[in-house]
């Protein structure tokens, strides 16, 4: 262990574990939000929360729906944020080739890494490219959204992840066989990296489920599976990224027979913002990963073991399909993710001090428990601030923020 890991890792452990965060409620928004004005009525599933993702500056809120809308809100002087601008990416499209209705629905939002207010959205099969352009007329700023690109066409299952490049001119996509390299100024055709489809569909035994680049090393990026296996694939090794550098597994699950797999399934996964550490989560668990260790993860940080003896249940009523993201913040010590009932975990990243909430309003961010398993409410997305403490949660048609309050925090202190 080199010494920056050491002092990163006691750091973490002697800070974080021992100062409980304390975190309030900053603001909702969604159906009684005034500022969406375009929001039809409740419980519609045209207006659940399908994507969360901040700017690199903070400064910008990106929120995408069901429906196709994207919604963006800035930060205010009092740190709360307001609409700044709302446009429709996609709309619903019919696939004459395969019969099948392309849904609109934005599966995921990634803002340019450095700055320029530029934006990608994506659905099932397309990505587009957005630039939020300001002007002063009259002492007011009108904001609006022009389409710059769009990418299609390279992908015959549906899009789940997006992830920009460090080097600001490329990014990949992801699908359930493949990962696509794509440059960000050519929008005709993508490098196909990563294809898993065997010759006979027949001998399909896994599907990807989610990719990310690596924050600074422009060459490393890694995709997880249903299988719950993360490959890292080295573009200075290979092109072709089928033959991966490494494979991170737990061997040592102890779930096992018919539910192993769903519980397993890799739904999200991200490098730490300083490169060192990965993350993954799967139904039950967040998994942190040493990128030298391949055979088992550092740390285990297990939120829903209460949920295994209802696991036939769950999978009554596909509440065991569900796909919880998480979230680093910007120095890398802690991390946030979702769960049931309205709950999600703000912990450090080694699992020692775990802070269960809710995300209700009105509410302080104290945490009360409900015995009564509640599938329906679920926080599935989650994004923090990089660089203050301050979370973004989307939970059906509703969206929270809120705000670490802490006077004796030395990491808020610095920033």
């Amino acid at each position: 262990m080199t010494s920056k890991e050491e002092k990163f890792l006691s750091s973490a452990q002697g800070y974080y574990g021992s100062h409980p965060s304390e975190w309030e409620f900053s603001q909702m928004f969604g159906e009684e939000d005034d500022n969406l004005s375009d929001s039809d009525t409740a419980n519609n599933d045209d207006n659940l929360i399908s994507s969360l993702a901040f700017d690199s500056s903070g400064k910008f809120l990106a929120v995408g729906y069901n429906c196709g809308q994207v919604v963006v809100l800035s930060q205010q002087n009092d740190q709360t944020y307001q609409l700044h601008a709302e446009f429709k990416s996609h709309d619903s499209e019919f696939d004459f080739l395969t019969s099948t209705e392309i849904e609109e629905k934005i599966n995921t939002i990634k803002w340019f890494p450095y700055g320029a207010n530029r934006l990608l959205t994506a659905n099932d099969k397309t990505i587009k490219l957005f630039k939020m352009c300001e002007r002063v007329h009259d002492g007011t700023v009108d904001v609006s959204i022009k389409p710059k690109k769009v990418y299609e066409g390279a992908h015959a299952y549906n899009i789940n992840s997006v992830s920009f490049n460090s080097d600001g001119e490329t990014f990949i996509s992801s699908d359930d066989l493949r990962v696509n390299l794509w440059n960000v100024n050519i929008n005709s055709e993508a490098f196909g990296i990563v294809d898993i489809k065997p010759e006979n569909m027949e001998e399909l035994n896994e599907v990807i489920t989610c990719s990310d680049f690596h924050p600074s090393k422009c060459n490393i990026l890694v995709y997880a599976t249903s299988k719950g296996v993360i490959r890292l694939g080295d573009l200075r090794d290979s092109a072709l990224c089928d033959r991966y550098s490494k494979q991170f597994e737990d061997t040592e699950s102890d779930i096992g027979g018919f539910f192993q797999e769903l519980v397993t399934t890799i739904s999200d996964v991200k490098f730490s913002p300083n490169g060192d550490f990965i993350v993954s989560r799967d139904y039950l668990t967040m998994k942190i990963w040493d990128p030298r260790i391949e055979n088992r993860p550092y740390r285990i940080i297990k939120f829903h073991d209460h949920l295994i003896p209802k696991l036939c249940d769950l999978y009554e009523n596909d509440s065991i399909f569900d796909k919880f993201q998480c979230a680093w913040n910007g120095s890398s010590y802690r991390l946030i993710t979702g769960s049931y009932n309205n709950n999600f975990y703000i912990c450090d990243a080694f699992g020692q001090h775990i802070t269960p909430m809710m995300a209700i309003k009105p509410t302080s961010g104290v945490y009360k428990e409900q015995k009564l398993l509640d599938p329906s409410q679920k926080v599935l997305h989650a994004a923090w601030h990089p660089h203050q403490d301050i979370v973004a949660l989307g939970a059906k048609d509703f969206g929270y923020l809120y705000i670490r309050k802490s006077e004796n925090d030395p990491e808020n202190k610095s920033q």
